[in-house]
């Protein structure tokens, strides 16, 4: 626990003089003049001597020479999450090495899903799957709830490829029960997965082959009077608001018919701003019975923090705050610091960095950002600083072709009364465009910052469960980046 929060310690120091830039909303680059106000000035002083197009040649260079903007890259790796120590941080293949020093042989059979569903849907759900089935196979859980269980993918996988008895709690009743339809889909699907592979003992296909829609499960079971071989036994759904008060022990005993001293374990993918850390103090809290902990969060931007006033909430009729639970920070010791990030750096931590460092490519992720924040200077000479600061036009810019064209449909878009001048519109591109150069460095420090306070929030998390008195936790990386930038896991055992 002290080496990881002395690691916490040294990336806030690291991190603290750089939020200005992660907290800085590139719509405002150009009105609020970043370049002179944020960007570091080695960095400004390199680009504004050398030009960008050297220095991102050199950036993108597979034998790149030191200068300012690498070597910012460079410093912000050091602070990442596998910076962190190697008893908090681990790669998947760590976390099942770990299994088998506790003396349990996981289980590696591949699932091989090919067509269900999206690419990246397989890609976390099998992965994810075959991590909760091994983990609760040694802590002794043949019950698993599944927090946000949204469409359901992963909870009817428990049941049908491992057998598990799985609640999915979800908090809106349209995904419990589009969960439902979607396992019936599943079983047919999955039974068909079954019969071509050599990892499970062959069994006579009994589940009707559908060839016509039908809308709900309850239809499923009128039309063929047969009824699931999972859902309403080994997987259930309930609609159900989660917080930190709620008592998993209790819905789960009153779904399965259960004693109160058996133990479960909990899970959830992607549960969105502070449902995660609400999964953590679920987990700590002895009445839950919970043994096992798998949780991999995601919506940074949607967390509550304690000690940023953030002006987003005001417009969220119900607090989501109001009993004073909040995501960030959960350890005491960032805490006692009363640090805080700010809504757009914790936006800035969902970006996909990998996915911008691994195709070399700048102009794409920068134009649309570029137009917007042209956008804004516009905006403001037309219509005076007062009038545009809710001004949302949305994804417009992969639609058009030119400035000229994104200007036309943003403003009818706002429904302003504005007289638009073509000639004017594309002397005002020409003007700006070196902002444009200016913006493609900003952006890539932002990038650069993502992982850094990405791993801040992860691993506050983590502190706090070592702060509860949960030792064995720790951080895994489960899914390829390039295919899901979420992808770590908190990992924690209740052991005996």
């Amino acid at each position: 626990m002290e080496q990881l929060r002395s690691k916490l310690e040294e990336v806030i120091i690291y991190l603290k003089p750089y939020l200005p830039i992660a907290n800085s909303h590139v719509v405002n680059f150009i009105t609020h003049n970043f370049w002179e106000t944020i960007i570091p000035n080695d960095i400004r002083e390199e680009i504004d001597s050398k030009g960008t197009e050297f220095v991102f040649a050199n950036f993108w260079s597979e034998n790149q020479i030191p200068d300012p903007l690498t070597q910012f890259v460079s410093s912000s790796k050091l602070n990442v999450l596998n910076s962190y120590p190697s008893s908090c941080y681990m790669q998947l293949d760590d976390a099942y090495n770990l299994l088998q020093s506790w003396g349990y042989k996981p289980n590696n059979k591949s699932l091989n899903l090919k067509e269900f569903m999206a690419a990246k849907k397989m890609h976390e759900v099998e992965v994810m799957a075959k991590l909760v089935a091994n983990f609760s196979t040694y802590a002794g859980t043949n019950i698993i709830v599944d927090i946000g269980g949204g469409k359901g993918y992963l909870s009817s996988l428990l049941a049908l490829a491992y057998n598990f008895n799985v609640l999915g709690i979800d908090s809106q009743s349209i995904n419990s029960e589009g969960a439902k339809n979607r396992t019936i889909k599943f079983e047919k699907y999955w039974q068909s997965i079954k019969k071509k592979s050599n990892n499970f003992p062959k069994e006579k296909i009994t589940l009707p082959i559908i060839k016509e829609k039908l809308n709900t499960y309850e239809e499923y079971y009128e039309k063929y009077s047969r009824k699931s071989a999972v859902l309403g036994n080994t997987y259930k759904q309930v609609t159900e608001y989660v917080t930190e008060n709620t008592n998993i022990a209790q819905l789960v005993q009153t779904e399965f018919k259960i004693n109160n001293e058996e133990e479960f374990s909990l899970i959830g993918l992607h549960t969105c701003g502070s449902l995660a850390t609400t999964c953590l103090k679920l987990f700590t809290e002895p009445k839950n019975n919970l043994r096992l902990l798998v949780n991999v969060g995601c919506c940074y931007h949607l967390i509550e923090e304690e000690f940023t006033n953030d002006p987003f909430w005001d417009d969220i009729e119900i607090a989501l705050n109001k009993n004073e639970s909040y995501g960030f920070p959960v350890s005491n010791c960032l805490k006692d610091k009363k640090f805080k990030l700010g809504r757009d750096a914790r936006m800035c931590a969902s970006q996909s960095p990998e996915k911008i460092f691994n195709s070399k490519d700048i102009i794409n992720p920068t134009k649309p950002l570029f137009y917007r924040a042209l956008l804004q200077v516009y905006l403001t000479q037309e219509l005076g600083h007062e009038n545009i600061s809710r001004c949302h036009v949305g994804r417009l810019a992969h639609k058009c072709l030119t400035f000229n064209e994104y200007v036309h449909k943003a403003v009818k878009r706002l429904q302003l009364n504005i007289e638009i001048d073509n000639e004017k519109i594309n002397a005002f591109y020409d003007k700006y465009l070196i902002e444009y150069e200016r913006l493609k460095v900003f952006f890539i420090l932002k990038q650069a910052l993502a992982p850094v306070i990405e791993g801040l929030i992860i691993m506050d998390r983590l502190l706090y469960l070592h702060e509860q008195g949960i030792n064995e936790a720790f951080v895994a990386k489960l899914f390829d980046p390039l295919l899901s930038p979420r992808n770590h896991a908190i990992i924690a055992l209740k052991k005996n």
